[in-house]
């Protein structure tokens, strides 16, 4: 079984209006908040790099292309925030 990497630490600055829209139990756990953050902005500069390297090698990708897909990314978010709000009530 392997171990996990120790913790790298660190010193950030964090926008007080940003610190004070996170939930308390973000607000309780910075650590977690700060790696979940790092996790989505490390899948998304793999997708755009995914997304560049496709487009060198068969071109730029039109709107019309991406269309359905956008379609069903903005209908699979509009489903999570109202699961959400039914958890939340």
């Amino acid at each position: 079984m392997s171990r996990a990497a120790p913790a790298v630490k660190k010193s950030v600055t964090i926008d007080p209006d940003i610190l004070r829209e996170l939930s308390a139990a973000r607000r309780t756990n910075l650590s977690a908040t700060v790696n979940d953050a790092l996790r989505l902005t490390v899948a998304l500069d793999r997708q755009r790099a995914a997304v560049a390297q496709y487009e060198r090698e068969h071109g730029e990708i039109r709107d019309e292309e991406l269309a359905p897909f956008l379609e069903l990314a903005l209908r699979a978010q509009a489903r999570a925030a109202v699961k959400g709000a039914r958890a939340a009530s």
